[in-house]
Formats: C-alpha cells, sequence, structure tokens
C-alpha cells in the first residue's frame, strides 16, 4: 500500500473542506450583514410604481451597527471650556461674569472671547481678542459668519492642494486639543476651504464626525491666520460620552419605505435619488442631557435632503 499517495490525498481532501469551510462561513456572514438583492429589486419596483424613481446601485446594500452616543452639555461645559482655551486656574474660573449678549451669553479671558447661545448648548464662539473687534456687534458678527459659510459651502475644497488641507487640520487639531477630554470617537472632516486676501487668512468650514460618521447639524466655521486658529463658530461637542448602547436600526430599504409613507408628497417634487449616507442626528434629552443617532440621509437629485433616523425612522 502506497501510504505516501493516501497521506496527499487525506491532506488535499482536507484543504478542500476547509475551503468550503471557509466559503460557507463568509457567504453566511455576508448574507447576514448585507440586505438579499431580490428585497433590494422588490423594494424598487414597488416605489418606482408610487412614483419614487431609484436606482438599484444607489441603495447601500450593508445592514447598519452603529452606535447609538450618549453625552451631556450643561452651565460646567461652558465653565470646561473658558478654562482649556484660556489656561486659567480654578480659582479664577469661579468668579467669571457671564455677560449676557444677543446671541448668549459671552466672556472674555485672557487673549480669547468666548460667547455661547444658552438656547443650543452646541452653539459656540471662540475667538483672539487680537482678532475681533470687541466691539463687533455680535448679530452682525453672526450674520457676516452665515454669509461665509453659504460661499465656501457653494465652492467646497475645489482648487485646494492637499499640503494645504492637511496643515488646516493639524492647525485645527492642535487647537481643538487645548480642551482636554475631548472624546476619541469624536474627530472633524474638512467640508469647504477657502482664502480671504482682505484678512490674509484661510477660511475652512468643518463637520464634526463620530467614528468617522458626520454629525449632521455640527458645523463649524474657522479662520487660521498665521498657522493658528483665530476665530471658531460653530456647532461642536466639547466633551465625552457618558454611555454607548446598541439597538436594532432600520436598514436603508426599510426607511426608503418609511421616506415614501411620511414624505411622498417632497419625494414628487424632488426627482430621483441621488445617494444615501450613513450620519448622526442629535436628539435632546432635557436640559442636559443627549443622544446621538444613527441616521440615513436621503439626497435627491433636485439637492433636497431628507434625514431618518434608524431607530424609529
Amino acid at each position: 500500500m502506497n501510504t505516501k499517495n493516501t497521506k496527499t490525498a487525506v491532506i488535499i481532501l482536507l484543504i478542500i473542506a476547509n475551503i468550503f469551510f471557509i466559503y460557507s462561513i463568509m457567504d453566511l456572514k455576508i448574507k447576514s450583514e448585507n440586505i438579499p438583492s431580490d428585497m433590494i429589486d422588490d423594494a424598487i419596483s414597488i416605489l418606482g410604481k408610487k412614483g419614487f424613481i431609484i436606482e438599484k446601485s444607489k441603495i447601500p446594500v450593508k445592514k447598519p451597527v452603529e452606535l447609538i452616543y450618549e453625552g451631556v452639555y450643561s452651565q460646567s461645559a461652558f465653565d470646561n471650556i473658558v478654562k482649556y482655551f484660556s489656561e486659567i486656574s480654578d480659582e479664577e474660573l469661579a468668579v467669571i461674569d457671564y455677560m449676557p449678549v444677543p446671541v448668549g451669553i459671552s466672556c472674555t479671558e485672557w487673549d480669547y472671547r468666548f460667547t455661547f447661545d444658552t438656547q443650543n448648548f452646541f452653539k459656540i464662539g471662540i475667538m483672539e481678542t487680537t482678532y475681533i473687534d470687541a466691539e463687533m456687534d455680535f448679530k452682525v458678527l453672526e450674520k457676516e459668519t452665515d454669509k461665509k459659510i453659504e460661499m465656501i459651502s457653494e465652492n467646497g475644497i475645489n482648487d485646494v492642494s492637499k499640503s494645504e488641507i492637511k496643515q488646516a487640520e493639524n492647525t485645527i487639531k492642535n487647537f481643538i486639543k487645548k480642551y482636554r477630554g475631548q472624546d476619541v470617537k469624536l474627530g472633524f472632516d474638512i467640508i469647504g476651504f477657502t482664502e480671504d486676501k482682505q484678512k490674509n487668512c484661510e477660511c475652512v468650514l468643518i463637520k464634526q464626525t463620530v467614528d468617522g460618521l458626520m454629525v449632521d447639524s455640527h458645523t463649524v466655521y474657522i479662520e487660521i491666520q498665521d498657522g493658528k486658529v483665530k476665530y471658531f463658530s460653530g456647532e461642536w461637542y466639547f466633551g465625552e460620552f457618558i454611555g454607548k448602547y446598541t439597538m436594532p436600526l432600520l436598514d436603508s430599504v426599510n426607511i426608503l419605505f418609511k421616506c415614501m409613507e411620511t414624505d411622498e408628497n417632497i419625494i414628487q417634487e424632488s426627482g430621483k435619488l441621488s445617494r444615501m449616507d450613513l450620519e448622526y442626528t442629535v436628539m435632546q434629552q432635557g436640559d442636559e442631557k443627549f443622544y446621538l443617532i444613527p441616521s440615513w440621509s436621503i439626497i435627491f437629485d433636485s439637492g433636497k435632503k431628507l434625514s431618518y433616523n434608524m431607530i424609529i425612522g
């Protein structure tokens, strides 16, 4: 008996069995993580008959597995922002006098002037006192900022070199690091960049991210001069998350049906589906607690955008 040939045959059979076993596991994993193709086809057909025109390639097939994050924001958060950026002591912090302004409250400490919208805990302004006119009317400043945001949003980051983007990114990261305790899951993406030759500064628009996904409402306008952030204005969460949770989430197909169910009139006016993106939206809970909820953003050819959270649609 040729034992060598027998051993070789057994080894080959074991290898084939292992390959088949691995393939089966991978196939099962793919099926469990993705929406079946025939389910997507059926959805496109049903929704198409109701006037919702969708190309199959526009529907993400991967089922969402994002986490829900819980955070807190309060008066103490204002204090910490002032403390970390101004580098003042706890004793100096205790005697800070917040002054009422049209956009909430304001204070000036060392080189920075701070504004906080008391109706929206996330909306803040941090500016160098030597950069922004101390007598500047806050409503005027806010309107000027809104105009710049609109202009930069239209231009995006076209005609900007990668080195310029990287340099601005590093400058902003170093600025945000002044706040000790910023959660490591939080980051940002640059979505707009231009130069203001009159002020000799770079104007940058960023979106806050969590685990790489953008937070829908958290946009900040920044002015950089001489390699330093001089003006930081918009909605941002400075802090840590106190909890994270998992829940069953609605996939892209289910959200499209929810979209048709609740916003059929908007769909009729908005044209074809352009794309679907994952994002986070803020859900306020009481005065100080909030949740970041995984959501689907639905963008149409017309530019219209709708957003639906993945828990209840």
